[in-house]
Order: structure tokens, then C-alpha cells, then sequence
């Protein structure tokens, strides 16, 4: 285990324990009292959604080992068609957010924050990190997707 790297999707073998739901709960609930932006929803336990416009959302994400954030389109449009659109507006949109439309998972625009959160400690650091790249990305999208 300890010559492969770990990916967030590896929880179960990465040796943290898992956040339980009241942890994740208190987390999310010191997320939107940091931001207090009423923009962002509830998505499901895990995240958080920041719409950016109808049909675009930045979701923003936790797990055990990191914080972190993709772009996907309204709830029911699957992967193939959210890339299908987002793409008439590559390269430039992924130069801006600096992450690829397409990348190892099906996830558009994947960017995440490796940090151990069972240890509330390391929250603040991840509250900054997701607030500064949930600005951006809305940013982004807001002036190169939504604008254009």
C-alpha cells in the first residue's frame, strides 16, 4: 500500500476511518456558516451544490482524505451529455480552471484537496481551499460558459 498512491475513491483501503454522518454534517453546517452564501444547496450527505446557472453546478464534495469540487449539469443529465456541452468551450474553460473537462473519473473539471478530514483540525484549511476554488470555478463558468 505504501508504493501506490491513494485517490479519494479508494476510502475503504486508505487506511483513515470513515467521517460519520454527524461528522460530515458538522462540517457542511461550518462550510455554509464560513460562506454564508445562500447559493449553495444541499446536494446529498458527501456535498454541496453551487449552481451556477440552471443547467450548470459546481458540486462541491467531501471525503475522509480530501475536499474537493467538480462541474456537472442539472440533476438527471448524465456525464456524456454535460461534457457533450461543456466541451464547445475547450480548451479555454479548462486553461481558466486549470483541470482537464475529462478526466480520470467521469467528472467534469475535477479538482480536489488531499487532507486527512477525520481530524477537524485540518477543516479550516479545507473551508478556505473549497471557498477560494468554489469562487473561481463559479467565476469561470459564470464569464466563459454562461456569458458566452
Amino acid at each position: 500500500m505504501a508504493d501506490r498512491q491513494l485517490d479519494e475513491w479508494d476510502i475503504a483501503h486508505g487506511g483513515l476511518r470513515s467521517l460519520s454522518s454527524r461528522e460530515i454534517k458538522v462540517f457542511w453546517d461550518g462550510y455554509l456558516a464560513h460562506r454564508n452564501d445562500p447559493r449553495i444547496r444541499h446536494g446529498s450527505l458527501y456535498s454541496r451544490w453551487r449552481h451556477v446557472a440552471d443547467d450548470l453546478v459546481v458540486s462541491l464534495y467531501l471525503t475522509n482524505r480530501s475536499v474537493g469540487l467538480f462541474v456537472r449539469g442539472q440533476r438527471g443529465e448524465g456525464y456524456a451529455t454535460t461534457v457533450n456541452r461543456l466541451s464547445a468551450f475547450e480548451p479555454a474553460v479548462g486553461k481558466a480552471l486549470g483541470v482537464s473537462l475529462r478526466g480520470e473519473y467521469a467528472l467534469c473539471y475535477l479538482s480536489n484537496h488531499p487532507v486527512a478530514m477525520t481530524d477537524p483540525a485540518n477543516w479550516p484549511q479545507a473551508y478556505e481551499w473549497l471557498e477560494r476554488q468554489e469562487k473561481h470555478f463559479s467565476h469561470v463558468l459564470s464569464d466563459m460558459v454562461v456569458g458566452a
